[in-house]
C-alpha cells in the first residue's frame, strides 16, 4: 500500500469503465507496484470516451498518494494532467 502523503513519478494509467459507478474512470496499470484498484483523479476530458476511447493509455509524471474522508485511498495527478501515449 502506498504512503499517503508520497509522491509517485511517472505511472502509466488508462481510463476503463468503472462496473461500480458506471462511470469512467483512470487507473494504473499492472506491474508498477501499484494496485490496480486505485483510482486516479484528474481533469475530466480524460474520461471522455468522445475524445480517449475506453482502453486509451497516458502517463501521469506525478502522483500523490491521498485519502478521502470516507478512508478510501487515491492518486492525484500532479495539476490534475496526464499525457496520452
Amino acid at each position: 500500500m502506498p504512503i499517503i502523503g508520497n509522491y509517485i513519478s511517472n505511472v502509466l494509467c488508462e481510463n476503463f469503465l468503472d462496473t461500480e459507478t458506471n462511470r469512467v474512470r483512470i487507473r494504473p496499470l499492472p506491474n508498477q507496484g501499484l494496485s490496480t484498484d486505485l483510482k486516479i483523479e484528474c481533469f475530466m476530458k480524460y474520461r471522455n470516451i468522445n475524445i480517449y476511447p475506453l482502453g486509451t493509455q497516458f502517463i501521469a509524471e506525478n502522483v500523490k498518494v491521498c485519502i478521502k474522508p470516507v478512508g478510501r485511498v487515491y492518486l492525484r495527478a500532479k495539476d490534475q494532467k496526464l499525457t496520452p501515449i
